[in-house]
């Protein structure tokens, strides 16, 4: 959808006002687009980037809700690799917004956020501006973003913008947050403001693990008898596949993704994932990127508090380990032993530990990767076989589900947005590694996946993919408005929907619970089931103007419905395939 704004002037002309210093600015730092739900606080800035703008680079994207609009640019951030912005409204847009925020903070994400406060000069504040305004707006988020500023004059905007992207772009990454104050947007400027030498105030670069602790940490895996190698957050970048692929095959080890990642190919023949005895035998343990240790090396099976009966293993962190670490949200804070600690930038890391390693001697290696090689074999054969016991299933198996989803896209480019978490049958969705899935929300917000999923098909779009998502029905009628979204900026996508018709993530709380106390497990239904009256999402979907297909509830029509909807996508449309499934 081209929203192009009609009698402006044929070139850019020179800021008048102070929102024009902020449009100008985001230009310069090539933000191709704002998502956004509008309010009266940034009305300036709105101005600004259509008006003086032109609505190009950046582009305002309208949601229906300010968590779509960050979880938009979260999603975009993920899959591009580069900062998303969004703008919020002042206080009651901030308050939809914080869910979202804490989301992407959770998730390491680079956002820049931009509101409106004020105005500071209370003798220019309208009625409303005392409603929606505080003397600190950033405190709302303060204590999940990693930095912030409410500055008040327009030399003030530029200088505070440039510096939240430079934090928010440096390690570890996160969303800043800068409300920019109402009435100096819309004042006229008295003289020229300056933008600043981007180059003069860039992101800081990687760095590198101490010496010392990168020598004790080759040691150690050229020594180890049952070495894994398990990454994370480093998925994202698709650079990570090739250093992460040669350090696996140079030890001989067995490699598992962190749970909701894939950073080396689903085929490469030492992949482990989704058998995690490898993790639970390993003597040593290389962890790349892992945001959270201890779930990872938590024995299956144990409780919180159940203790392990095998040794623990010897543990080698590469990240950037504790520096996001805050004391407001418990968030990775877990105490974790580790053995070393390779503090710095993972793929710096992951680079200098493969060329650390290259030329020792670690006799055996060869024997040990003939092991892995057929373990993992024999893992995929399993895995496949599961697939197949429930192929037939009636309700729809929720592998059969990735299956045919899989089979539908398998083809093409796509990028994996979203996928069921719980459920996923692993090695059946042939990933090709690191940047081809996107993760999961980072804070486990159930409404992060409509606007992340949008906003990663758009980066799809721009490079010429297809963006597609498995998104649970609780999930998406937390935010389906981001649905409009896609349909109204031509952003085509595969939207499949897991309906089990509930909240079932906590069907199972409740009962345990029910267990644990001597009661009735039948009724862990109660409170959590999305039926009388079932929601008829592809209707939803159609009336938002997507292209849908279903309620789908025979397992042979799945397939036929999906290719359809990928048909549809091809030719520019936003495709929702909505999918009766059973709930595990």
């Amino acid at each position: 959808m081209n929203e192009r704004p009609a009698g402006l002037p044929g070139t850019r002309q020179p800021a008048a006002y102070g929102s024009d210093v902020v449009a100008d600015l985001l230009h310069a730092l090539d933000v191709p687009y704002l998502p956004m739900n509008p309010g009266s606080s940034f009305r300036g800035l709105h101005d600004s980037v259509v008006n003086h703008g032109g609505n190009t680079a950046p582009q305002l994207l309208l949601c229906l809700h300010e968590e779509i609009a960050v979880a938009l640019a979260h999603g975009w951030a993920k899959a591009t690799g580069r900062l998303g912005v969004a703008a919020v409204h002042d206080l009651v847009g901030l308050m939809h917004a914080s869910m979202a925020v804490y989301d992407a903070w959770c998730d390491r994400t680079p956002l820049l956020l931009l509101g409106g406060s004020g105005p500071a000069d209370p003798a220019q504040r309208r009625p409303v501006d005392w409603i929606h305004s505080a003397t600190t707006q950033a405190q709302l988020v303060r204590d999940y973003v990693v930095w912030d500023a409410e500055p008040a004059t327009p030399a003030a905007f530029a200088a505070d913008v440039v510096r939240a992207r430079q934090r928010a772009l440096s390690a570890p990454r996160g969303p800043a947050y800068v409300s920019l104050d109402a009435g100096a947007q819309e004042r006229r400027l008295d003289a020229p403001v300056p933008l600043p030498d981007l180059d003069r105030h860039a992101p800081a670069p990687p760095f590198a693990p101490d010496p010392e602790s990168l020598e004790r940490a080759a040691a150690a895996l050229a020594a180890a008898r049952r070495p894994v190698v398990v990454a994370g957050r480093i998925a994202l970048d698709p650079a990570a596949t090739a250093p992460l692929a040669a350090l696996v095959e140079l030890l001989g080890a067995a490699y598992h993704d962190d749970r909701n990642w894939s950073a080396l190919p689903t085929a490469h023949p030492q992949n482990c994932t989704g058998d995690r005895t490898v993790v639970e035998e390993a003597d040593v343990v290389l962890a790349v990127d892992v945001v959270d240790l201890a779930a990872l090396l938590r024995p299956r099976g144990h409780g919180r508090s159940s203790p392990s009966e095998r040794p623990a293993p010897f543990v080698v962190d590469l990240s950037h380990g504790d520096l996001g670490l805050r004391s407001w949200s418990n968030a990775s804070g877990t105490p974790l032993g580790r053995d070393v600690q390779l503090l710095g930038d993972p793929l710096l890391g992951l680079r200098l530990l493969r060329d650390a390693l290259a030329d020792r001697a670690m006799p055996g290696t060869a024997r040990r990767r003939r092991g892995v090689v057929a373990h993992a074999a024999a893992v995929r054969r399993g895995q496949r076989e599961a697939v197949a016991a429930r192929w037939s299933d009636k309700p729809i198996s929720p592998a059969r589900l990735v299956g045919e989803t899989w089979a539908a896209v398998r083809d093409l480019d796509p990028l994996l947005c979203l996928r069921n978490t719980r459920t996923w049958p692993e090695g059946l969705w042939q990933l090709p590694g690191a940047g081809a899935y996107l993760g999961h929300s980072g804070g486990g917000g159930v409404g992060y996946g409509p606007g992340a999923l949008v906003g990663g098909a758009l980066a799809a779009r721009d490079r010429g993919q297809l963006g597609v998502g498995i998104i649970g029905d609780g999930d998406l009628l937390m935010a389906s408005g981001a649905l409009w979204t896609a349909a109204h900026y031509r952003v085509p996508a595969l939207v499949v929907v897991n309906d089990n018709s509930s909240f079932y993530n906590d069907e199972p709380h409740q009962a345990r619970v029910a267990r644990e106390r001597g009661r009735p497990e039948a009724n862990s239904w109660i409170g959590m089931r999305i039926a009388d009256p079932a929601v008829d999402i592809a209707a939803l979907a159609r009336s938002y103007g997507c292209w849908a297909a279903g309620p789908v509830e025979h397992p042979d029509e799945l397939g036929p419905a999906l290719r359809d909807g990928v048909r549809a996508a091809g030719e520019g449309a936003v495709a929702v395939v909505h999918a009766k499934v059973a709930p595990r």
